[in-house]
């Protein structure tokens, strides 16, 4: 179950509608829902919430935020270098 202050961890590095980049990622990780079809919105956004627990969810969305973070800090010390 994602709790709050990890919520907020989620949106700062994937944004206000952060089902826009865990979906597509969702997909390439070949991670799929019990139909075997691509998770909607509305289930990514219940996980996110924690109306819904699915702990394989969880850690994709987990491991894209480590991603992103570590991209958000190579493109400061980019930034830093530059000045």
């Amino acid at each position: 179950m994602i709790l709050e202050n990890e919520k907020q961890t989620i949106i700062k590095y994937l944004g206000k509608h952060p089902s826009r980049k865990i979906i597509p990622y969702l997909n390439s990780e070949k991670c799929f829902n019990s139909k075997g079809k691509s998770y909607s919105p509305k289930s990514i956004q219940n996980i996110i919430n924690g109306v819904t627990d699915n702990l394989q969810v969880e850690t994709y969305i987990f491991k894209l935020v480590a991603t992103e973070k570590k991209e958000a800090q190579k493109l400061e010390i980019l930034k830093k270098q530059a000045l």
